[in-house]
Parts: C-alpha cells; structure tokens; sequence
C-alpha cells in the first residue's frame, strides 16, 4: 500500500493504529491528475498534489469500489513512513450497537430514554428541569372523556422522583457528552450508509512541503472504439475515436488521460465486509503446571519488496507514434501485452458526463474485395462487399465497430476484433449486388489398395470431394474475389494446389472476377479411408465376392479363393457330420422301442426272441455311427486347422 517503505512495516503500522480524531486534521483536496482506463471494466486514478504539513485525505467512493480500493490503494509520500488508512465498514449493526445510543433497532424515543437508565438529562417541559433518568412507563389518562396511554418521562431530580409526560417535552440535552457524541455519529452512519458512498481518510503525518500521490484501482465503464474508414482516396484513410464515460465521484480536470488496449486479469475480493470467524470454545485447564523449556536461536530473513507501480507504468515516454497522422492527438506505447494510448492535451471532463476523443489517425494499406462466405448449395447469392485492411499504421487497434465511407458518402458498416500490428484483416459493409454465384458439390470414392496380413484384409480407397463456384459479374470492372471454401477436416487440398489464407473452418482463395462474364472455379479435396475386414468372420459368399473383385490383384484373389475352398470343405464336412448325427438319433430311437416291446411281449416268447436279434443288429449299426462321427469330427477339426493356420500365414 506504501511503496517508500518496506511492505511489512506498513503492516505493523496499520494494525497498531486504532483511532484518528479527523477533526483536528487539516483536510487536503487532492485533484485527479491521470486516469486509464482498461478494457477489462476497471480503472486506475492517480490524484495528486502538494501539501505542507500533516494532512487528512477524505476520498469519496461508492460501496461497490470498497473491495477493489482496498485491494490496490497506493500512497506515496516521501516524507512521512506512518500513513495511516481508515473507512468505515458497511457492519452498521454491530457499530450502532457499540455505541452508549443504540439505534441499530429503529428505537422510539421513549425506548432511547429507557435504555439510558441512571444518564442525567436536562428537558425543557416548558420548564427547566435537569435529573437523572429512571425510566419510562405506561399510564392510562382520561383525555376529552377517553382513556388513552401514555408515556411518561421518570426523574430523579431535587431528591425527589418527578413523572413528565413525553408529549409536553419539547427538547432534551444530556449532560455526558459521550452520549451527544454517539448519537450524533449512528446518526452519521446511518446517513452514510443509506447514501452508498463510502469514505477513505488517509492520514500523512509529517512537517515538511512536498508532493505527494494516491493511486488506486476501481470499477469502470469500459472505454468504447469506433473507426471510420475511407476507402474513396488512392490512400485509404482511417480515423478511431474512443468515447470515455466519466462515472465516478469526481470530476476530471486537466487530466492525463490513457486508454489500455489489452485484457489483463481482474477480479475482485470481499475485502469491505468484516469477516467473522466461529471459533472452537474448549474447557478451562486448571490443573497442572507448564514445563520450563528453552528454545535454540533463529534465523530470520526480511525481504524487502520492489514493484512497478501503475504509476511507473504509466510516466514512460512515448516509443512509438502514428508516422502517417494528419493530427498528432495520442501517444502510444507498449506494455508488456497491452498497448496504451495517451491523449496529448489535458482532459477535463465532469462526473456523469461523457466524450469522444480521437486517438488513432492515418493512411492505411486497404483494398477492396468481395466476399463469397460458404455459398449455400443450389442458391444464387450475393458476396459480401468488403475490403481487406493491414494494419500498418504501427499500433494495436482494439475491436469496434466500422463506419465504411466511399465516393463521399457512407457505405456501410463492419465490425473488427483486435487488430494486431502489421495483421491483415476483412471487413464487410455490405452485399455486391453485382455478382451472384451458386455452387454444386460431388464426391466419390476411388479404390487405392488391398492387404492381406494375419487374417485381416485392408482396403485402401480415396474419398475425392468437388465443388464447382459458378460466379457471374454483371458489372463493368474486374472485381477482386475472396472466396471462403469450408475444408473437410482429414482431407488434402489437391486442386488448386495453394490457397491464399487458411482460418479455422475455411480455405481462402484470391482471384478476379471478370467484368461482364462468368467464372467457374472448382475446389478439389481428397481423403483416405480404410477399411478393415476379418477373414474369420466373413461368410463364404462374401469371401467369393471379394476374390473375384476386378480391382484386387491376382495374388489377392488366389488367396481368397483358396480360403474358400477350405471353408467350402468344413462346410461339407459339417454337412455328413449333420447326416451321421441324424442317422445315429434314429438308430438310438429304434434302439428304445425295441428294448419296450421286448419287455411287453417277453424274451422267451417267439416274438420276444426276433426283437433281441434285432436289438443287437442295432448295437452294432450305433457302434459303427459313432465311430463315423468321430471320424468326421476328427475331418473338421483337422480342416480347420489347416485353415486357421492358413489364413494365419497370409502376407498378400
């Protein structure tokens, strides 16, 4: 907060003052020298000044200002090492309460007087009459016929207790002037608080005459652009103004003005409000005593810290101005990753007013151009008229609108981003209704490769993406065309091999439109795609399918063939696997009915005896099945195998 003395000092002097009587201070006005402004919604002010002698600063502020003043408030005056800052917290309950009147309840006069039990008060009724308070209480009294209440005034003056009606007093004095004192400041307070504007004294003790400064960070409004541009001349002119609103609590007078062109970090923290912690509440611990103990010495480092202040950001000369100005009216510099401009003559400018000052001026590098912006398919448009501009005039120019001017009159306007030094940047202002363009898209698909690795087939294609720009100039001069082509992200531009710029969505491409004729102008994308196939899950058709493509080589195609004939051959083996299976189920169903019908008619009789031979005939046919089962299974699994590995071993 003081830069002349170490940071830590500072601390210990603030904490340790509690109190400055302000009203036997002499009070300093101290005038606003230089204000800038930044495009992040804040603004620093320096106030500035000589004073002879200890001195009082009284700052006005509003209530939503407190956080960021406490935040970034700078004193800095060379004769003095104990500045002392005091406000007022917005805490207006717990301050009225602290005092010997308490109105932080909105009390009634007979509750003041009630509460101030014992304080000796002097009452006019009409009469004098000075004793000591007792209370106030309630009576019922017949007025005009009617009982009504009331209040009544309990003293203990003369040595005897003396009951004053509320109604027939017409003025109080207390006797302790404590008591006027607090009463007359929650007055104050409740004045100020309602009023939300806050008070910052700073207090410079010292004797001698010298300079000294304040400086601070407070909320803002955000300094505006515009820019005219005339595009009629064989140089292109630009002229930016900056329109400055003076919001705060001060008027402005011969101040050094600057405007910050930039977006510094900015936030703000309750600093204004007290905070109040809750805290752990623990027994007593009675008993007991502590332990003697000794401590090894320390060593202790202070480090002293030196900054650049706003201030000394601000008093640099200028470095750099605009060369090509009709009128030098800003200086320029840069800072750090900002960029300021400095009005050259003083501004004065009341609180709640605003203004326009010029602050940028001169020939600028601009051509015209139209704009074709992602021409909706099958619909004749117009292209933006517009023009490309440098920016070669040797400053950042902030973003703002445009009014375009041309022929001596205007023409439209725009709107600009940041404008970087030496950047090359596009402004529309209007449609050219000179020229109309359609386009018309196609795509297809081009084979590239095919691989056999390990069971996996790669195929290789080429995506090709077209689209034609039918564009007629009606006109009777050439027009310089600035055509944004949407690229297909994964794609290569093969035709035309070069654009002119790339943004984050487009190609750009520069070329002239001829007066009176049209123009077709194709944009050509290519894309790969690859597509992989496992042999393993693919059918047999499909495999047949693939082995007879007329874009595989030869090689390729024996492969799959081969492939499938081997998976033609399981599938004729699990065919007379199916078959044997089917017979061996038959002969395992005759098998059962024979052995019931053995049972129902008896193994001895001359039936029975025809159903065993039977019986075992069967026997024999199922042993037999199951030996061609396994015979097939064995087939199959051999077959597999040397498919698997077959298709394993595959390098086409």
């Amino acid at each position: 907060m003081y830069l002349k003395q170490p940071l830590f000092l500072c601390a210990l002097i603030l904490g340790s003052v509690t109190a400055i009587n302000a009203d036997i201070l002499k009070n300093v006005e101290l005038p606003v020298k230089r204000v800038s402004l930044f495009s992040s919604g804040v603004g620093y002010f320096e106030r500035a000044g000589e004073v002879t002698g200890s001195a009082n600063l009284t700052l006005p502020f509003e209530s939503a200002a407190m956080d960021d003043v406490l935040k970034s408030l700078i004193v800095h005056d060379p004769s003095t090492n104990a500045p002392i800052v005091s406000y007022s917290s917005d805490n207006l309950q717990k301050t009225l309460s602290s005092l010997k009147i308490d109105l932080s309840s909105n009390p009634s006069i007979a509750q003041i007087l009630a509460s101030l039990k014992g304080a000796e008060i002097e009452i006019y009724a009409p009469d004098k009459i000075t004793g000591k308070i007792i209370g106030v209480e309630t009576k019922s009294v017949v007025k005009e016929g009617a009982a009504v209440q009331q209040e009544f005034l309990s003293l203990f003056a003369q040595n005897r207790i003396t009951l004053i009606s509320l109604q027939e007093i017409t003025s109080y004095a207390f006797s302790d002037k404590t008591i006027s004192q607090d009463l007359a400041r929650a007055l104050n307070v409740i004045l100020n608080f309602r009023q939300n504007t806050k008070y910052v004294n700073v207090y410079l003790p010292s004797s001698k005459q010298r300079n000294i400064s304040i400086s601070y960070v407070i909320p803002a409004p955000v300094w505006k652009t515009t820019y005219r541009v005339d595009l009629s001349g064989k140089k292109p002119f630009l002229q930016g103004w900056a329109i400055v609103d003076n919001a705060g609590d001060s008027d402005w007078k011969d101040v050094e003005l600057s405007l910050i062109v930039g977006r510094p970090v900015s936030f703000t923290q309750p600093l204004y409000t007290p905070y109040f912690l809750t805290r752990p509440v623990l027994p007593l611990s009675i008993a007991g005593f502590a332990q003697a103990r000794s401590y090894d010495t320390g060593n202790a480092m202070l480090y002293e810290s030196v900054a650049a202040s706003p201030s000394e950001m601000f008093a640099a000369k200028s470095e750099s101005r605009i060369s090509r100005s009709v009128y030098d009216t800003t200086s320029s510099k840069s800072a750090g990753e900002q960029f300021v401009f400095t009005l050259k003559n003083p501004v004065t400018l009341e609180r709640g007013q605003s203004a326009m000052f010029p602050f940028v001026q001169g020939d600028i590098k601009a051509r015209k151009v139209s704009i074709f912006t992602h021409i909706p398919q099958g619909i004749n448009v117009n292209p933006s008229l517009g023009a490309e501009l440098t920016n070669d005039l040797g400053v950042k120019l902030p973003a703002g609108a445009i009014s375009v001017y041309e022929g001596g009159t205007f023409a439209g306007d725009a709107l600009i981003e940041f404008f970087g030094q030496n950047e090359k940047r596009l402004i529309s202002y209007g449609d050219d209704l000179e020229i109309k363009g359609t386009v018309s898209s196609s795509s297809t698909s081009q084979f590239e490769s095919v691989k056999i690795s390990k069971g996996i087939i790669t195929i290789t294609e080429k995506n090709v993406y077209e689209k034609i720009y039918a564009l007629k100039n009606s006109g009777k001069t050439d027009k310089n065309i600035v055509l944004e082509h949407p690229f297909i992200i994964g794609a290569n531009l093969i035709k035309p091999s070069k654009y002119t710029e790339k943004t984050a969505s487009s190609y750009r491409f520069e070329f002239v439109s001829p007066a009176g004729k049209e123009l077709r102008f194709g944009v050509q994308e290519e894309s790969p795609a690859k597509n992989t196939l496992y042999i393993t899950s693919m059918d047999y058709a499909t495999i047949i399918a693939f082995s007879s493509n007329k874009n595989f080589p030869a090689a390729v195609k024996n492969a799959l063939k081969e492939a499938a004939r081997l998976m033609s051959v399981i599938a004729d083996e699990k065919d007379n696997l199916s078959r044997a299976q089917a017979e061996l189920s038959a002969k395992l169903d005759e098998q059962e009915r024979v052995r019931k019908n053995i049972n129902t008619v008896g193994s001895e009789s001359a039936v029975g005896k025809d159903y065993i031979k039977k019986l075992t005939a069967l026997d024999d046919e199922i042993k037999k099945a199951f030996e061609q089962i396994s015979k097939i299974e064995a087939a199959i699994s051999k077959t597999k195998t040397a498919f698997d590995n077959y298709i394993k071993g595959l390098e086409v």
